[in-house]
């Protein structure tokens, strides 16, 4: 049995952001450490009112997200420190900006393994563990002893939310009237822009928004009536930075990119329909492309990623979704669920798209807008096979939720 890490063999390093995509900057920061630094734990991430001197200005008074991971490095403290500081810096942070004031990212090194160490740049453990509840109570979370001198009551503590920064979550947003489970819905931009600000609210990574109907029996509109349903709610949402555009049309496609350039993302349901011409611009937007199997024939991801490759989109910016509810039948898809590890061997992200699906009838009687706690239970599912990178899925609430309580339960011993 593989010996249990103690505290004293962990470096604890702890993580704020109050500005811009806040977890985006989590996950950014977590991918420029992990080249020198092996993450052991992570915890999950609470919402906290921001900490302000008397006067500070009130437009400083903005909500950080915070967060604890432990880990290994070879770096001493002090190297680590400047490795730090050179990751706010590459993130966007103003180094130069008064102290308190708001910041994309921060990076506190909270314990470096059993060292105590009193320096004018440096002090560890961090002087601040002893002032900070929500610190005292993430570091509980990945069972850090803390010390009983400086130890804090959190039984009462409360955070403004709560989040997990893994599985990331594609929220859905469809612009339809006609949609199987939220047809009409947000088909008005004002209600589409409402629900996309408040699935990221929610702790969206991407918010994926469709203007075409593809449920069951659905009748194909044109490319224009497509553009016309998009057009104003991506300009309400010019400001956002998580944005997919869900289609297969090549003029739509083309259209959206060349106008918005906060679209990130481009989840293709019929690759076989894309040009070569709008494929190009995908790569040269560097945008990552959700493809999606139509039928059970995983041999059609192989043709297709090489394809991809072929005209100039990288392999790190293809997900593959393997196309839940679409040329399958109940129990297939079952299976595709079941063994997730199959669509590893492509060397992708996979996407999950299962949210609601009427697969789900085969063992619940309740009819699609009602689907969400099964749609939890199999998200849990393929969680578990830690096969799955994203989850697309109509409720992200619930599912946050029910993932930052298993996180905890988990006692942050699940390493990314």
């Amino acid at each position: 049995m593989r010996k249990k890490l103690q505290q004293n063999e962990l470096v604890y390093l702890a993580f704020g952001s109050n500005l811009g995509n806040r977890m985006k900057h989590f996950r950014d920061a977590i991918n420029e450490l992990s080249v020198f630094f092996k993450i052991k734990q992570i915890s999950h991430i609470i919402e906290t009112e921001a900490l302000l001197l008397e006067g500070s200005p009130s437009s400083w008074n903005i909500p950080y997200l915070n967060m604890v991971i432990s880990g290994t490095t070879n770096y001493s403290a002090n190297e680590l420190l400047i490795k730090i500081k050179e990751i706010e810096k590459k993130l966007g942070r103003d180094q130069n900006a008064p102290r308190w004031s708001p910041r994309i990212i921060d990076i506190d090194i909270l314990a470096y393994y059993d060292q105590q160490i009193l320096e004018e740049k440096l002090t560890i453990p961090h002087k601040e563990i002893k002032n900070r509840d929500f610190v005292q109570y993430l570091l509980t979370e990945l069972e850090y002893k803390i010390p009983d001198e400086i130890k804090i009551d959190i039984n009462s503590y409360t955070a403004l939310n709560h989040f997990v920064l893994y599985p990331k979550f594609v929220g859905i947003v469809n612009v339809t009237p006609d949609s199987f489970s939220d047809g009409g819905q947000f088909f008005q931009p004002n209600l589409a822009e409402k629900q996309i600000r408040q699935l990221i609210t929610d702790g969206a990574t991407i918010v994926d928004i469709g203007a075409q109907s593809t449920r069951p029996g659905y009748t194909e509109i044109s490319s224009q009536e497509e553009i016309s349903r998009l057009n104003e709610v991506l300009e309400r949402c010019s400001d956002i930075d998580c944005i997919s555009i869900d289609t297969y049309s090549n003029e739509v496609l083309e259209y959206a990119l060349k106008k918005y350039p906060n679209i990130k993302y481009a989840n293709i349901q019929k690759l076989e329909k894309l040009n070569e011409e709008t494929i190009k611009l995908i790569a040269n937007n560097n945008l990552k492309i959700i493809i999606m199997l139509q039928e059970v024939d995983y041999h059609w991801f192989e043709k297709a990623i090489r394809n991809l490759e072929k005209q100039g989109i990288q392999k790190s910016n293809i997900i593959i979704d393997p196309g839940i509810g679409f040329g399958k039948n109940k129990l297939q898809n079952v299976e595709i669920i079941k063994n997730l590890h199959d669509l590893k061997r492509f060397g992708c992200e996979i996407m999950l798209a299962h949210s609601r699906k009427s697969f789900i009838s085969l063992f619940s009687n309740t009819d699609a807008r009602n689907r969400d706690i099964e749609t939890v239970a199999v998200s849990s599912f393929a969680t578990d096979t830690g096969m799955i990178d994203y989850l697309r899925v109509h409720d992200i609430k619930k599912h946050m939720k029910f993932f930052v309580a298993k996180t905890v339960f988990n006692s942050g011993k699940k390493c990314l």
